[in-house]
C-alpha cells in the first residue's frame, strides 16, 4: 500500500463525528490488544515498546504500566471483549477474569 504524499501547502478537513468516532474505537483496539499480551506475559512491556518503535508507532496501553493496571481498568477490559462475540475473546475474558478475581 503506498503512503499518500503529504503537502504541507494542503488544508485538511477537520474530522467528523463517524471518523472521530471510528479513531477512537481504533486506537481503544490497539490499547487493549497491547495491554492483554503485556497483562498474560506474552510480551515484556520493554519489548513491546522496541517492537512498536520499530514500526514507528507508539505503544498504546489501556493502563500505566509503571503502576499496574487498576480493578476498573481490567473490568472495562474484560466488558470490551465480552461484546466481541468470538470465542478467542471469551477465553481472554477467563483469563483476564482469573487476574481480577485475584485483586479482590
Amino acid at each position: 500500500m503506498e503512503e499518500p504524499e503529504f503537502n504541507s501547502d494542503e488544508s485538511f478537513e477537520p474530522l467528523s463525528e463517524l471518523e472521530k468516532s471510528k479513531m477512537e474505537q481504533a486506537m481503544l483496539e490497539i490499547a487493549y490488544e497491547n495491554s492483554y499480551r503485556v497483562l498474560t506475559k506474552r510480551v515484556a512491556f520493554e519489548d513491546l515498546v522496541e517492537e512498536k518503535d520499530l514500526i514507528g508507532v507508539s505503544a498504546l496501553m489501556a493502563y500505566d504500566p509503571t503502576e499496574g493496571i487498576r480493578k476498573d481498568e481490567l473490568e472495562n477490559m474484560i466488558q470490551y471483549y465480552l461484546e466481541i462475540d468470538e470465542s478467542e475473546y471469551y477465553l481472554r475474558c477467563a483469563e483476564l477474569k482469573k487476574m481480577l478475581d485475584k485483586m479482590v
